[in-house]
């Protein structure tokens, strides 16, 4: 089996800055008051939910455990697949300049809180918390196709969407 290989910075090291398009991992985490796990980028003080880019040679499931133990600290344990965004709504302009046009899968998962030791931020956030759905950041304030996996939460739509 092939070693598996952080994917972004070695498709970009061939294509610089040009709009490309990557498999996107995410995850609507739940605890067991209903708050929403959010995250607030470091790159553009934005926040999303935790999650990131699959790496060649990984799966999906192992790609969307790994990355919200990244930048959270949390093991997941039970996931759903939740919806798959794509086109417009997942395009991130970074601030370096890189486009990166995503498939994101998102799934949601619940947690119990009293069961994490405690959250841990990585360099990629300045801040990872569970907030009320009362008290959510301003949709202006979350990163494309943030606010519309919540709203479908929020919803109660559970039934997977491919957009």
């Amino acid at each position: 089996m092939a070693a598996k290989v952080d994917y972004i910075p070695y498709l970009r090291k061939m294509i610089g800055h040009s709009e490309c398009i990557s498999i996107g991992v995410s995850c609507l985490v739940l605890d067991e008051n209903g708050r929403i796990l959010l995250e607030k980028r470091t790159d553009n003080g934005l926040y999303c939910r935790p999650g990131g880019s699959l790496d060649m040679g990984e799966t999906v499931t192992d790609g969307v455990k790994r990355e919200v133990f990244e930048e959270t600290g949390i093991k997941l344990s039970q996931l759903s697949l939740f919806m798959i965004l794509s086109g417009k709504k997942a395009q991130i302009k970074y601030p370096n300049g890189d486009i990166t046009d995503y498939v994101d899968i998102v799934f949601i998962s619940h947690v119990n809180s009293h069961d994490i030791p405690s959250i841990k931020p990585d360099s990629e956030s300045s801040n990872v918390a569970f907030y009320d759905i009362n008290a959510l950041p301003p949709k202006k304030n979350m990163l494309t196709g943030t606010y519309q996996v919540i709203a479908k939460y929020l919803d109660q739509d559970f039934e997977v969407k491919v957009d």
